[in-house]
């Protein structure tokens, strides 16, 4: 696809020539945000309408019709800075229906080109990813790509190599040449915890997972895509038949035989299964419940995809020009809502970073009721153009971050103002600052501002830091409203069970019980101490880095960025952080006046050789059900050993969990052994 000059307003015409026109400059335009820069600018919806629009205007119109209409094309074109792949069989689109009405004229339409109803139809999710073809001979992963323009596609087999969920290598009984296709997605909460740790950094955040997965897929740098939280789902075998298959529900089940993860897998503890049903009804009841179960699934779906079972049965309905007779893509009405914007507030959070906020007049979307909704920084401001006053559209990405889509200017009343980012902090007044590496702007003011102090204790006593158990969010808050505290240490040498039992809705017991709590926070370990600092870039498994590397509370405290450098890990920029904070005055005295009462455990690793797991490298893989993966892999550093994320010849042992995928795989290639979870506790 060339590059493409942004469309203008559309026409206000009747000319059927002249809207084609516009319509297909239009399509163009967002193919190529979508597909080529993977920044859309509408919403699946609007596009599904403009490309529905062409069609019906081309129906009426066939003298319109020309080869490089967008209704002839499959998809985008692959990014020039990519190397290319030919598809052996295009990787084609898939035909839409956007009401039960339409589902059912497809239905009708296969019984007719059938000639009977003796037809199962085969029902999956329809993900929201990016679409990706996997070709592999003699067992092993020759190449990956994206579909590109259905015929050609860009190559990510270096990317592609970095999600846990694709295999390497193929397990059982396989052919020689195996070409499968599937989806590149992002969970919704791994989106949401990227967003946040982006944001809380001062780096660019990203719209909605989707297109984040195909902007990581697609880097030039396969160490980008290692560094987001990819998965991939596989559901298509091109030319089943020749594999000796002889329906869709044959490929789910030789997909899973293989080592792929299917559908299925990732359904198994949802409401919502794969299903093979036959008839209209059900079909429609399948898709009703699909609708009614979508936002309790842990990945983004837009619909439910439908193929006709019989592959026989597929082969004798064939294909239109850019999609297949036999499948259909039964689309959820978009969930997107209009509101007001009522306000727009700017938060402060712990490293001091300013957010502005939308206050919504609340509005029901996808089952939640959205009040609020994130607009970043100045930067995404000034796109939107929103201001107080303003109708807007709002979503939720992912289902689960409320997002402001776009502004109905011409619902905008005149009275309103272009909004401008605060200079000075509004909680503390100190004027802000902005330095050259972020896209958000801070409160230098750490010590005295009192949003950064509420996030900071709320913070410290988080679970994963001293785990207070009691002191969330809102008690923290009512202890600094009493003037009760005033920083972390307060917490250990000005709260007794008299003043906490003033506080509203406490009483005595929840007193003496949160006493107690804090009593037993007095001895974690090392790691968990530094992390309950909050030092910027300094991150749970970071802060156990470091631990190991002080050794004890007062090695921590004299630790320079030459140390710190030194160890695997730990890069320049998260050494500056430490020293920084090491080498403030104020941050020295209350690390200080903590450690009158807090005795961290000594950390530090092993040396070389020593320790019970000393030369082992282990890998942790699957959903691990009596500890979490950052506890085991501690675990096995304490005893001298280290943990790794992926599988080599290298490794020792491989402990897997339910679920566990290519791993396993690459496990038995390598000859590393396997361990259940009680085999790897009774090495602990």
């Amino acid at each position: 696809m060339p590059k493409l000059t942004k469309p203008g307003p559309r026409p206000n015409t009747k000319d059927p020539a002249k809207l084609h026109r516009w319509l297909c400059a239009a399509i163009g335009w967002h193919d190529q945000q979508y597909y080529v820069n993977s920044a859309p600018e509408i919403s699946d919806g609007e596009y599904d309408g403009l490309m529905r629009e062409l069609e019906v205007l081309e129906r009426a119109n066939a003298e319109l019709v020309t080869p490089d209409s967008p209704t002839q094309r499959v998809g985008g074109s692959a990014r020039s800075d990519l190397a290319k792949v030919e598809h052996r069989v295009p990787m084609v689109s898939i035909a839409n229906s956007m009401n039960p009405q339409e589902t059912r004229a497809w239905h009708q339409f296969v019984q007719d080109e059938l000639g009977h109803a003796d037809f199962e139809l085969f029902c999956e999710p329809k993900f929201d990813g990016l679409s990706c073809e996997l070709v592999f001979e003699t067992g092993r992963l020759k190449v990956a790509s994206t579909r590109g323009d259905g015929y050609i596609g860009e190559d990510v087999t270096p990317n592609i190599r970095t999600i846990n969920s694709v295999p390497q290598t193929l397990k059982g009984k396989f052919p020689a040449r195996l070409e499968v296709r599937g989806e590149v997605y992002i969970e919704k909460q791994a989106f949401a915890d990227m967003n946040a740790e982006l944001e809380e950094q001062g780096l660019k955040t990203y719209v909605n997972p989707r297109n984040t997965a195909s902007g990581a897929l697609r880097q030039l740098d396969p160490a980008v895509s290692a560094r987001r939280p990819l998965s991939a789902v596989w559901y298509a075998v091109v030319e089943p038949d020749s594999h000796g298959l002889q329906s869709q529900a044959d490929v789910a089940k030789a997909l899973k035989e293989w080592g792929f993860v299917t559908s299925a897998d990732l359904l198994k503890k949802a409401a919502l299964k794969i299903a093979v049903v036959q008839g209209a009804q059900a079909l429609v009841q399948t898709f009703d419940s699909y609708q009614e179960h979508r936002h309790d699934l842990p990945f983004e779906i837009d619909g439910m995809v439908v193929k006709v079972n019989n592959l026989k049965q597929q082969a004798q309905l064939g294909m239109r020009s850019r999609s297949p007779r036999f499948m259909l893509a039964a689309k959820f009405p978009p969930e997107e809502k209009e509101t007001l914007c009522q306000a727009i507030e700017v938060q402060v959070g712990r490293t001091g970073a300013v957010t502005p906020v939308a206050v919504l007049q609340p509005v029901k979307v996808g089952g939640v009721t959205v009040t609020h909704a994130s607009l970043h920084n100045s930067d995404e401001i000034a796109r939107l153009d929103i201001r107080v006053g303003d109708s807007v559209v709002v979503q939720r990405a992912g289902d689960v971050i409320p997002q402001v889509l776009r502004v109905i200017t011409e619902k905008r009343p005149g009275h309103t103002r272009a909004f401008a980012m605060p200079t000075s902090c509004p909680e503390c007044n100190t004027p802000l600052v902005k330095l050259d590496d972020e896209v958000v702007i801070r409160c230098p003011n750490s010590l005295a501002c009192p949003a950064q102090i509420k996030h900071s204790i709320t913070h410290f006593t988080s679970r994963l830091a001293m785990n207070i158990e009691g002191f969330g969010e809102k008690r923290v808050e009512m202890a600094l409203k009493a003037a009760l505290i005033a920083n972390v240490a307060d917490i250990y040498d000005k709260l007794n069970v008299q003043n906490l039992a003033g506080l509203d809705r406490m009483g005595e017991k929840s007193a003496q019980a949160l006493i107690q709590n804090i009593e037993a926070s007095k001895q974690p370990k090392l790691g968990k101490f530094i992390y309950a600092l909050g030092i910027r870039n300094v991150g749970e498994t970071t802060a156990g880095l470091i631990a190991n590397l002080a050794g004890t509370a007062l090695g921590f405290l004299q630790l320079t960025a030459e140390q710190l450098q030194q160890a695997d890990g730990i890069g320049p920029i998260i050494a500056q952080s430490v020293t920084d904070f090491l080498a403030d005055q104020h941050n020295q005295a209350l690390v200080k006046r903590l450690l009158k009462y807090i005795r961290p455990k000594e950390q530090a690793a092993p040396k070389p050789g020593e320790g019970k797991f000393a030369g082992m490298t282990f890998v942790f893989t699957g959903s691990l059900e009596k500890f979490t993966r950052e506890a085991a892999e501690e675990m096995v550093r304490d005893r001298g050993g280290k943990a790794s994320g992926s599988v080599s010849k290298k490794t020792t042992w491989l402990v897997a969990g339910p679920g566990a995928g290519s791993k396993l795989q690459k496990a038995a290639e390598c000859g590393v052994k396997v361990l259940t979870e009680d085999e790897f506790l009774a090495m602990v």
